[in-house]
């Protein structure tokens, strides 16, 4: 990826509020970040993280406040028309394609929309489908197709028209893991090979963490963090330890570890329990088994290793989490300080 030429998506200080009845919601606070050719950018946030919003906004479905949205450097409120011809979406599910017309005629559809024929997309057409495995499914109506394939088709819908830039909302939904390893190695070729931007959202942390060269954290619509993968696990990673007991933790004992702030998650078992315990301080391995040693425990199993982006991502969800309870929690005794 080479960020000396000119970003293709450029989101500057977006802000969106919303109203449910009379509470204001911001479900997008300040965001910024920009995108590039040849890249595939993830977002990860929590469910109400303001993901959907930002997606939305790009889109031009959503009308936002504040801030300015440029996608191949035209203005997506000023100039639609311009942004939507450089722009691909996967949006809520593969709602964007039509359930009563086959999967190539909906890709000759949302070709014709670009002012291309099936003649201009035919060797790209017969190139995504035989890649993604539609071809048997070419002449049947896309109702009748697994979710699986119907996410495939909306993909496929989606790139037909070579966009600049494509956003795709959960790009794995319904699919089994033999086809979204085959979908993440073609969308990772594709997106080189056509030197688009690819904005991706997913729950699915295995496939953002193989596929995205760089992701951002965002939780209450504000970015908590972001970086490549690789950044991520210098900052944040801690060590995970996976411990087999025979016999439950104590209640005194979990307290106590508690109260040592050492992050220990329980997972009981029929015949043990397993412990996954997350460190980035060598000494709170110490004082865990000093803890574990009251009761003298058996330990059946001890392994180790660096945790992945999904144990970075709760990691940081939770520590913003409690940052601002705290802060709620300052605002409170002041406000009750001045009544």
């Amino acid at each position: 990826m080479a960020q000396q030429v000119p970003p293709v998506l450029e989101v500057s200080n977006l802000s969106k509020t919303y109203w449910r009845g009379q509470n204001k919601v911001e479900a997008v606070r300040d965001l910024s970040f920009a995108g590039f050719p040849g890249e595939i950018l993830g977002i990860l946030g929590p469910n109400g993280s303001g993901k959907t919003t930002t997606i939305k906004s790009i889109a031009t479905i959503v009308d936002f406040e504040v801030g300015t949205i440029r996608v191949a450097g035209h203005n997506n409120q000023s100039s639609r028309l311009k942004v939507l011809a450089n722009l691909g979406a996967v949006l809520e599910g593969a709602r964007n394609i039509y359930w009563t017309l086959t999967p190539e005629e909906n890709a000759i559809y949302f070709a014709g929309l670009h002012g291309l024929s099936k003649k201009n997309i035919q060797p790209l057409l017969d190139d995504m489908f035989s890649s993604l495995d539609l071809d048997k499914y070419r002449g049947r109506q896309v109702g009748e197709l697994s979710k699986g394939n119907q996410q495939k088709v909306a993909v496929c819908c989606a790139l037909i028209a070579n966009p600049r830039v494509v956003l795709l909302d959960e790009p794995t939904l319904g699919l089994d893991v033999e086809t979204t390893f085959h979908m993440r190695r073609w969308l990772r070729e594709h997106v080189a090979k056509h030197q688009i931007f690819a904005l991706v959202t997913s729950h699915d942390m295995r496939f953002i963490e193989s596929i995205c060269d760089r992701v951002i954290i965002i939780k209450n619509g504000s970015i908590v963090t972001q970086g490549t993968v690789a950044e991520l696990r210098a900052s944040f990673a801690k060590r995970l330890f996976e411990i087999t007991l025979k016999t439950p933790l104590t209640p005194a004992q979990e307290a106590e570890l508690s109260a040592r702030n050492i992050d220990v998650r329980v997972f009981p078992e029929a015949a043990c329990t397993r412990l996954h315990l997350l460190l980035t301080e060598s000494e709170k391995l110490y004082s865990f088994f000093d803890v574990l040693s009251r009761e003298r425990q058996e330990i059946i199993s001890i392994t180790t290793d660096e945790s992945d982006l999904e144990e970075i991502f709760l990691s940081l969800v939770q520590e913003q989490k409690v940052h601002e309870q705290k802060a709620d929690g300052q605002n409170v005794d002041g406000q009750r300080s001045h009544s």
